[in-house]
């Protein structure tokens, strides 16, 4: 793999809720390529309530296998940008094959943050 030469593309969600389980992006790589979690992180645009909800970068079966964000309680306009990320140098999403998502495990009772996930493709 050519790591020098990746292309870096961040998807960004607006407002996406914290407090509904569930996937908030479903993401199909460019072809051929294989993909590592670059860099995350949120702003709250709705206070998070009563518990943490985290945000998941991952493929179906394991949410979490690229990385995630904690988003404690806080109020509008918190940010967080220092994700728990899994070693790269041993987990990849294969383009060809494999989803990419971007999650929420709804841990708030109330809250919503734009979020920002880089991905390098090499």
């Amino acid at each position: 793999m050519a790591y020098e030469n990746a292309i870096y593309i961040t998807y960004q969600l607006s407002a996406a809720a914290t407090s509904t389980a569930g996937t908030l992006l479903s993401v199909k790589g460019p072809a051929g390529k294989t993909g590592r979690l670059h860099a995350m992180g949120a702003v709250s645009t709705t206070a998070v309530t009563v518990a943490t909800a985290n945000i998941t970068v991952g493929v179906t079966g394991t949410l979490d296998k690229f990385g995630s964000l904690a988003l404690p309680v806080a109020t509008v306009g918190s940010g967080y940008n220092a994700p728990t990320v899994v070693d790269t140098d041993t987990v990849s999403v294969d383009a060809d094959s494999e989803v990419l998502l971007i999650s929420t495990d709804g841990g708030s009772t109330a809250g919503a943050a734009d979020i920002a996930v880089t991905m390098a493709w090499y």
